[in-house]
């Protein structure tokens, strides 16, 4: 495992390499290969030092790149290293940073030291390293920052001359980041709580909020509540159902939908698609322009777009996506950390706690990564997993702590499940009280099984827990979509001699 990781965008690649076979002459563990999205985290935990290679100012910034340095100046364990005057962008100017630029071969050596000094803080070497390796690195360092000369001509040949490039096509505008976004992606990994996975799909749509890093609270409300121009935001159309999504564009920014659309831009081609499947304001409602500018968007890797083709698959199957293409769609959303696609890709893969263990462990993993967010939704479902899954514990015990933050959140499933938990004194010392308050706070959002369940509790006690019981005995009987509960409600009321419901 190595102590310093060298992070670059992809043009520094091989000059990362060169200055991490440096640094390793001086005795450091040192590591240059970009780990994939999906590793961000995990790589960032078994570090000491990350060394961010910034690009020249005005150069794009790879996603991971500033996901990482953003996880690694939340550790304090980050390092700046410029080849060029202020190339670090803002936010990250509160970590260390050395200048470290070949033109200037005065300065060179004195800077180089610097940075071995700024790395030492961080990743103490053993033994510091002999003066014939220092002399070594400091060559393998100048070298490998330093501008590469372009081949020389054969003997007697004149070198050729470059020849002029054809006029490129028009292509679409394409997402690019620049230091100021780079800056405004880190304020929303800081304030608005978003994950590396987050984090990355907000830079991919362009779709950020630009919010400072610390305090003013009045202004990261007011920029969280200002109205998005094309009706909703990126981070809105990952927390909300699609349907409740689709409610929040309205004709004006459908026109704008629209037009960006056409122009290639892959968020504005995802809310076309689910504008066209919900038959939201401005879109006239058809699976197939759904499918057709679902496709587009996923044609360009829009994790959006991607998980958008299996809502379609599911709400109008006659759309002609296949089910293979949207579960492939699917996983691949779920690979680049899509909230919903890992949530229903988990699903997909746990079924109902039959499938291979491979799967169950996988379903697990994305269940996990999704709790991690803060999202209640996974929370429950890693709750379920790891009480059901032969691939977990089969712990109850090991399951409270996320049902009940999910609880917290006000979800009613997770609510009922640890109202049942308490009840019964399975995984935790039973508690009546505590089990009848969960279940009313999940029966006051209609969810049945509570209702049946606190109806059940209490229908024996006094008069006026009798009467709660008979009213959601009642509320229960009118169900008629329920064919389990909504019989055996009416039978308590009779039995209870209660007056049957009067169902509109």
């Amino acid at each position: 495992m190595a102590d310093v990781f060298i992070a670059a965008a992809a043009e520094g690649n091989l000059g990362a390499r060169g200055l991490a076979d440096a640094l390793a002459a001086l005795g450091f563990k040192t590591d240059a290969e970009p780990p994939s999205e999906a590793e961000l985290t995990k790589a960032i935990d078994g570090i000491k030092c990350v060394l961010a290679w910034w690009p020249a100012t005005g150069a794009p910034t790879p996603p991971w790149l500033a996901a990482f340095a953003a996880l690694a100046l939340e550790r304090n364990k980050l390092v700046s290293l410029e080849l060029a005057k202020e190339a670090t962008p803002a936010l990250f100017r509160a970590a260390p940073r050395v200048e470290l630029d070949p033109a200037d071969q005065i300065g060179f050596k004195a800077h180089f030291e610097a940075l071995v000094a700024e790395l030492d803080k961080l990743a103490p070497r053993e033994t510091p390293a002999p003066s014939e390796k220092q002399t070594e690195a400091l060559g393998k360092a100048y070298a490998a920052l330093g501008p590469k000369p372009a081949p020389a001509p054969p003997p007697g040949e004149a070198a050729p001359t470059p020849p002029t490039p054809p006029a490129a096509k028009p292509a679409p505008p394409k997402f690019r980041w620049t230091f100021g976004m780079v800056a405004a992606a880190v304020a929303v990994l800081f304030i608005v709580g978003f994950g590396v996975g987050r984090l990355i799909n907000a830079a991919r749509s362009g779709d950020l909020l630009v919010s400072p890093r610390t305090g003013d609270a009045t202004a990261v409300a007011a920029a969280s509540t200002q109205q998005a121009p094309l009706g909703i935001t990126l981070a809105e159309l990952e927390a909300l159902p699609w349907r409740e999504a689709a409610a929040k564009i309205d004709e004006a920014a459908a026109q704008r939908i629209k037009a960006q659309a056409q122009n290639g831009d892959a968020f504005a081609q995802t809310l076309a698609c689910l504008g066209h499947l919900a038959g939201a304001p401005g879109f006239l409602p058809s699976p197939a322009a759904a499918r057709q500018l679902c496709d587009a968007a996923s044609g360009q890797g829009y994790p959006a777009a991607l998980y958008l083709s299996y809502v379609v698959r599911r709400a109008a199957p006659h759309a002609a996506i296949s089910e293979a293409d949207a579960r492939a769609r699917l996983r691949a959303a779920a690979e680049q950390r899509w909230l919903p696609a890992q949530l229903d890709y988990a699903q997909l893969l746990a079924g109902d706690f039959r499938t291979s263990l491979t799967d169950q462990t996988e379903a697990g993993r994305l269940w996990l990564l999704v709790a991690e967010e803060g999202d209640a939704r996974g929370q429950f479902n890693y709750a379920r997993w790891l009480r059901d899954s032969p691939a977990g514990p089969r712990d109850p015990s090991a399951a409270v702590p996320f049902l009940e933050r999910a609880a917290d959140s006000g979800l009613a499933e997770a609510q009922h499940m640890l109202a049942t938990l308490y009840r019964d004194g399975i995984g935790v010392a039973r508690d009546p009280v505590r089990a009848r308050t969960l279940y009313e706070r999940a029966a006051a959002q209609n969810f049945p099984a509570s209702m049946f369940n606190l109806a059940a509790m209490i229908d024996a006690g006094p008069v006026s827990d009798q009467a709660r019981a008979a009213e959601l005995y009642r509320s229960l009987s009118c169900m008629r979509d329920e064919q389990q509960i909504q019989p055996m409600a009416a039978a308590r009321l009779r039995a209870m001699r209660q007056l049957p419901a009067v169902c509109g």
